[in-house]
């Protein structure tokens, strides 16, 4: 289990009072369960959801706690603008990035993101790899992975779908387009 916080944290990180969060979990608006000597406690992901759900600001502390995405290109350019875009787009979002097959194989493993948009054209370990190297480890398989590249034929959209993307767009990328895969990804 991930990290829990008592009610008097919850208070501080949201600047509100114990009561107050006392009275969401007793609304049952903030889940929260009990330790074995009655303290409640709230975990990371209820907090992120219940903040989430209010439309409050995310706390740089439950950040980390929020989905996360791996952009893997090994263009800087284009890793750049697509960091960037989902920064501003996605701003609850951690977003990551690696610039080759090995960085994006060891991130996956070690940061297990919700989504990977994964360029398919690399040197070394290209796209194709890393997407069945994902989708066939068991820790990793729960990662939507959305490729992209420069080079577009039916055969390469049927060859990385059987890899085991979720989808596949081409170069060069628009912002709406990204933003719909990704969307589209995590509600399937």
């Amino acid at each position: 289990m991930g990290k829990s916080y008592s009610t008097r944290a919850v208070a501080d990180l949201l600047g509100v009072s114990v009561g107050s969060v006392a009275n969401w979990i007793d609304q049952e608006r903030l889940r929260a369960g009990r330790t074995p000597g009655g303290h409640r406690r709230v975990t990371a992901a209820d907090l992120a959801a219940f903040i989430r759900q209010q439309n409050l600001p995310m706390p740089a502390e439950l950040q980390r706690n929020s989905r996360r995405i791996l952009v893997v290109d090994d263009d800087p350019a284009v890793r750049q603008w697509l960091v960037q875009m989902i920064q501003a787009a996605l701003p609850d979002w951690e977003v990551i990035e690696a610039p080759d097959g090995y960085a994006a194989g060891e991130l996956v493993g070690s940061r297990k993101p919700d989504v990977v948009l994964l360029d398919l054209n690399m040197p070394g370990v290209d796209g194709f790899e890393v997407c069945r190297r994902i989708k066939g480890n068991q820790d990793t398989r729960h990662a939507n992975v959305i490729a992209i590249s420069g080079e577009f034929s039916p055969d390469r959209q049927a060859a990385i779908r059987d890899c085991g993307a979720s989808a596949f767009l081409a170069k060069p990328l628009i912002a709406g387009e990204v933003l719909k895969a990704i969307h589209s990804a995590v509600a399937s």
